[in-house]
């Protein structure tokens, strides 16, 4: 794995325009006293936008594993609309990535609590909202350059569902 970013550099990522290609439910054995409920995130992550003076730009680009733990209150608003069955499925496209804290909260005690929201750019006015602890990112590979704002197929590193 090469980068493992946290709830702590929140306020320093930005998922915008980052593109979801799965998600997994890492639910452990609840009769083991594992109580683990982790929402994991299969994205192309922009590492750095690389924008030349004439307005192009170019990305810097990895697939990663978002993972999102202590979930809870998970809700997905995704739709694709009605094409009549002419359209396939297709990536996810995030606007953004917002959280608000959670007061009287009764999931992790000694940590603060989330409620998160990924808004969608596409479909449009699609959202995913939870509940969670926080987060950890990793990084699959390393970034590389290409001119969209996601890898071409035969670049991604597929390992998904990861191994949480």
């Amino acid at each position: 794995m090469f980068n493992h970013d946290t709830e702590k550099d929140f306020e320093v990522l930005s998922w915008h325009d980052n593109y979801i290609y799965g998600l997994h439910f890492s639910i452990e054995d609840f009769e083991q006293g594992d109580w683990r409920s982790d929402l994991a995130i299969d994205i192309d992550h922009i590492v750095d936008w690389v924008c030349e003076t004439d307005g192009g730009c170019q990305f810097r680009v990895a697939s990663a594993t978002l993972t999102f733990h202590h979930v809870t209150d998970l809700d997905l608003a995704i739709d694709w609309g009605n094409s009549g069955f002419q359209s396939a499925l297709h990536e996810i496209s995030i606007s953004h990535v917002s959280r608000n804290q959670i007061q009287n909260q009764k999931i992790c005690l000694d940590r603060p609590y989330y409620e998160w929201k990924i808004a969608t750019n596409f479909p449009k006015y699609g959202c995913l909202t939870f509940g969670a602890s926080g987060f950890t990112q990793v990084l699959r590979a390393k970034p590389i350059l290409v001119n969209e704002q996601k890898l071409p197929p035969s670049k991604r590193n597929s390992h998904f569902p990861p191994s949480v």
